[in-house]
């Protein structure tokens, strides 16, 4: 097998990382493109095992490209500030680990990966390149493929000559003059004016190359040909400046960048704080090790792969195995026992059929076959795992670990939890990492966690998953059609308003010269696209002419039909039910989320969001049970700071945002009127997110004064919460992580920070974190408790939702009195604290009833 050259673009990740990834910063580095730099790296060398790898970067000043074009690459945006410095980092780690680094003066990073890979080729080296600059698909061809990077850091698409031409339309050959035709505004490369990307393709392809092209400019006719008539030199010289130069004059010995030091760059990554990419790149240099001093690489524990030729032999496997580990991924299964065997099967890129010479076993055999045998399972995301065991019709067997639940427990933060950030993607490695994280959740305080909540919430939401929930279609498209209908008349009202011919009121570029230049209103901020026509600047102007309010309304019924209705009902299956996807390892907090509908996100403000609940409905002989926390992190406030008067305010049931607007103000309770008590309920809330003078007296419409003063006062009058508060900060600087009253850790990385803004945000989360994450915690006790009752009842009930501190119950209508009491009970007993939890809980047949 040929050897492998990874040539990586430096300046085209590190910016791809800048830009996908928030601030992250290491003792006042900042880190965030390095982090995600080394992301995709290390997923390369984890898909494709390399054995040399290079970095090309650009080098500071013009090229020779701007000799011939001086206006190359002009009006660029000047690099951040915060990612300059990253590029020093970046060169620090990869020399470290004995990966080359290489740039030219006068030349392009691009330059170099085409002159490499020329090279490699020449030596008998396939080159795979990783960039995210188009341009390099040109370099694609025999023994030269590359990885592009189209979005964020994860979206990777492989190309060789058949998915370019595919995928673009044109050949790697073709790449120069397709760029010559059309231009490129990313590097100012003008192309023929009026050409854009289907034209030149569409030319290529009947004309095969850019001079052809151009040969024949004066058999096109009309507008098109003239263009090019006109254009011929423009073209030319576009086509020069996006050729890669294949030819730099650079010096290099390639067995210098061969992959045998990669652990020597672990202390350089420690010294970063980047853990993640550490721990990848000591399981890639443990698993490439070569003999170290002449001695015997140590050999691993694990025997080799078995291949099953049978159902039978799978079923083998799994006897007398109290526990397998399984990872699944794409087409490939694998099994680990205890005692160090393991097993492994592929089906065919497009087929169910595994690879056998006894015949054909597909996946659904194997898994089903596998849960004959009675044991229990580790595995790493195991409610993707039994989601596919159940459209195997295999049995789900017990499980006794996810390792991506540990995972995520023991860094939330983390970007992926993919089982290759943390081991090998197999069952094996899943073993290995279970018995790791094990003795690390140990160490953390978080087994209890772990075992009594987060494990088996596993199985809790992969039943809901399966059960959905029920809505009625037809409520769904009337309120489509009455949405549909405003906008119209909004839309018409606009134009009629606006004076111009019609124009896309979704457009910002057209909306923002109506209301700027035609109208004359006043502007916030403008942008190289246009006005900023946010909601912020158009509440701020809303007073100034009829025709801002209209917009406002129009789009709020426009985002109800596109983010809620249309996809909605898209996604209503077979049954008649959504069947959403929530994700347990999605916030730092530890609070669910939900997706492929987002469930959560259905607006509960407006009457018109509020409407959309009427389509989510009970089925046919089933009432919907609804219970929500009243007020939860307030208490769990209350709890942890051990403020007397906000313990005595819950204790005694008053409502607390009156006794709070009271106990400011130093009046009675029953001088409070609906203003002051909407501002303490402001107060209350923010306090638990950390809420500033400035937030509270925007939120609240009062001057900065008036609201430091609020604030003073309010800490005044709980001095706990304040004690508390300033304790939380203090405990995250000392421990670099603040935690729940259940163990849950999240890392305040944000404090080590020169940065006063991350800083400041880390201090917020210290604050908020035990409490938010407290909440959270709670739910998920509550649900764990409640799914287990209502099995054991035999109610014939089942959880269908959860939505933040709301837990939605499809029950018989004739068991619904009973599953009240039981949803009640486990909600309001399932911890006990210094002041009560209290749950509302409400019977209808619609969401909507139940509120």
């Amino acid at each position: 097998m040929r050897e492998i050259c990874l040539i990586v673009d430096g300046h085209s990740l590190m910016h791809r990382a800048y830009h996908a990834l928030p601030p992250m910063d290491q003792n006042g580095v900042p880190t965030n493109a390095v982090h995600g730099f080394l992301a995709m790296l290390l997923k390369a060398f984890n898909d494709y095992e390399p054995q040399y790898c290079v970095v090309a970067f650009d080098e500071h000043g013009p090229t020779f490209r701007h000799e011939h074009f001086p206006a190359y690459k002009e009006g660029r945006a000047p690099m951040a500030e915060d990612l300059r410095p990253q590029f020093a980092v970046l060169q620090e780690i990869l020399s470290a680990m004995g990966i080359g680094v290489v740039s030219k003066p006068g030349y392009e990073a691009d330059d170099l990966l085409g002159t490499i890979s020329l090279r490699a080729q020449k030596d008998g080296i396939d080159s795979l390149l990783l960039t995210g600059d188009r341009d390099a698909l040109q370099l694609v061809g025999e023994g030269v493929s590359l990885l592009f990077t189209r979005r964020g850091i994860s979206d990777i698409v492989h190309f060789d000559p058949e998915q370019v031409k595919e995928t673009y339309g044109v050949t790697p050959e073709q790449v120069p003059d397709w760029k010559g035709l059309m231009g490129d505004a990313s590097d100012n490369i003008p192309g023929v004016p009026g050409v854009g990307d289907k034209t030149a393709v569409k030319l290529l392809q009947e004309y095969g190359s850019g001079d052809n092209v151009l040969a024949h400019a004066e058999d096109i006719k009309g507008k098109l040909g003239e263009r090019l008539r006109d254009n011929r030199e423009k073209a030319l010289s576009s086509r020069m400046l996006a050729t890669i130069d294949r030819d730099v004059p650079i010096t290099y010995q390639l067995s210098d960048w061969r992959l045998t030091r990669l652990d020597q760059g672990l202390p350089v990554l420690q010294k970063y704080g980047l853990n993640t990419a550490s721990e990848r790149v000591r399981r890639i240099a443990e698993q490439n090790a070569p003999d170290n001093n002449s001695s015997q690489p140590e050999p691993s524990p694990w025997q080799a792969w078995e291949q099953p030729q049978s159902a039978a032999d799978v079923a083998a496997f799994g006897e007398n195995a109290d526990e397998l580990s399984v990872h699944v991924s794409g087409t490939e299964l694998t099994l680990a026992r205890p005692d160090k065997r393991r097993l492994k099967m592929k089906a065919a890129p497009y087929q169910l059929d595994m690879l056998s010479t006894a015949g054909p076993l597909t996946m659904e055999e194997a898994l089903s076959t596998l849960t004959k045998t009675p044991h229990s399972i580790a595995a790493h995301d195991a409610k993707t795992l039994f989601h596919r065991m159940r459209k195997a019709g295999a049995q789900q067997p017990a499980l006794a670990w996810d390792t991506m639940i540990a995972a995520y427990l023991h860094n939330p933060q983390e970007k992926s939890f993919a089982l290759e950030q943390f081991a090998a993607p197999d069952a094996s490695g899943v073993h290995s990492l279970r018995t790791q994280q094990v003795q690390q959740l140990k160490d953390e305080g978080m087994t209890a966690l772990y075992h009594e909540i987060e494990l088996p919430l596993v199985q809790v939401l992969y039943d809901m998953e399966v059960v959905g929930f029920q809505v009625d279609t037809q409520v769904l498209t009337e309120l489509g059609q009455v949405f549909t209908e405003r906008t119209t008349t909004l839309q018409e009202d606009i134009f009629r308003h606006s004076g111009v011919a019609p124009f896309n009121v979704n457009s910002p570029q057209q909306l923002g010269k109506v209301l700027f230049e035609d109208l004359g209103l006043p502007f916030r901020r403008k942008t190289k696209s246009g006005y900023s026509t946010d909601a912020d600047t158009l509440e701020s102007i809303s007073d100034l002419h009829p025709i801002v309010p209209l917009i406002l309304e129009y789009r709020q019924y426009a985002k109800l039909n596109s983010t809620y209705i249309d996809p909605m009902l898209r996604k209503v299956e077979a049954d008649g039910r959504i069947h959403t996807t929530f994700d347990q390892t999605g916030t730092a907090t530890g609070r669910i989320s939900s997706a492929e509908p987002n469930l959560q996100n259905i607006p509960v403000r407006t009457p018109l969001g509020r409407d959309i609940r009427r389509a989510f409905v009970s089925a046919p002989g089933y009432v919907l049970v609804d219970a929500d926390y009243s007020q939860i992190e307030l208490r769990v406030l209350a709890h942890m700071s051990q403020d007397e008067a906000m313990c005595d305010a819950f204790n005694q049931g008053h409502d607390i945002h009156t006794r709070t607007a009271a106990a400011v103000a130093g009046i009675d309770m029953e001088e409070v009127t609906p203003q002051m008590r909407s501002a303490a309920k402001a107060v209350n809330f923010g306090i638990v997110y950390g809420i500033s003078d400035f937030g509270l007296a925007r939120n609240i419409g009062i001057t900065r004064a008036e609201a430091r003063d609020f604030i003073d006062r309010y800490f005044e009058r709980y001095p706990g919460v304040k004690a508390y508060m300033d304790k939380a900060v203090r405990d995250g600087y000392a421990n670099e992580y603040a935690q729940t009253l259940f163990g849950r850790r999240r890392y305040l990385t944000e404090l080590t920070s020169r940065n006063a803004t991350l800083r400041n945000f880390g201090e917020r989360a210290a604050m908020n974190t035990p409490i938010q994450g407290t909440a959270a915690d709670i739910i998920k006790a509550a649900m764990v408790r409640v799914h287990a009752e209502l099995a054991k009842g035999d109610t014939g009930a089942r959880l269908i939702l959860q939505v933040h501190d709301e837990l939605l119950v499809e029950a018989p209508e004739q068991q619904s009195d009973n599953v009240a009491k039981i949803l009640k009970s486990c909600m309001e007993q399932v911890v006990s604290m210094r002041v009560p939890l209290i749950s509302d809980v409400r019977i209808g047949r619609s969401w909507y009833e139940t509120k």
